[in-house]
């Protein structure tokens, strides 16, 4: 019996530290535009891993925070609050892929910095405007493969 409750009361521990951890490492974003679509739909949520547990990696979807951006306003003359979405195209060091490298205005990405763009370029605010942005800004990488309902 005190084996029983012994291994119950370590079960529970072990579950309240993965909770803990889980909620520590990952976060739910809600997609409110179309410039991830298709990957992406609005009103998706989807589950993101926090920096500081996932490697940048060129290709993957990332989220940021728009307050560690200095971005200029879009054509519309406003700035973003949310948290963004978008795909990684280029670390530090990287060529600049071509639909940005007007406004990154280097041939290589500036050590800092990454370049991030829209699935959906005619509805997507990105580093085609911005040019290449602090990779300090970059919140978490979205999971491969998991959305979550509703």
């Amino acid at each position: 019996m005190q084996l029983i409750l012994a291994a119950g009361g370590a079960l529970a521990v072990l579950t309240v530290a993965a909770a803990v951890l889980a909620r520590a490492a990952l976060s739910v974003v809600r997609i409110s535009g179309p410039s991830m679509a298709p990957a992406l739909r609005p009103g998706q949520r989807v589950l993101v891993l926090r920096r500081g547990w996932a490697r940048l990696r060129p290709g993957r979807i990332v989220v940021v925070s728009p307050a560690a951006l200095d971005l200029p306003a879009d054509p519309s003359g406003r700035r973003p609050q949310r948290l963004l979405v978008k795909r990684l195209a280029a670390l530090p060091g990287d060529p600049v892929p071509d639909p940005a490298r007007a406004a990154v205005g280097a041939p290589v990405v500036p050590g800092g910095r990454v370049v991030l763009l829209g699935d959906n370029p005619a509805f997507s605010t990105d580093s085609r405007l911005w040019g290449a942005v602090p990779t300090a800004s970059v919140v978490g990488v979205v999971l491969d493969g998991v959305t979550l309902r509703g």
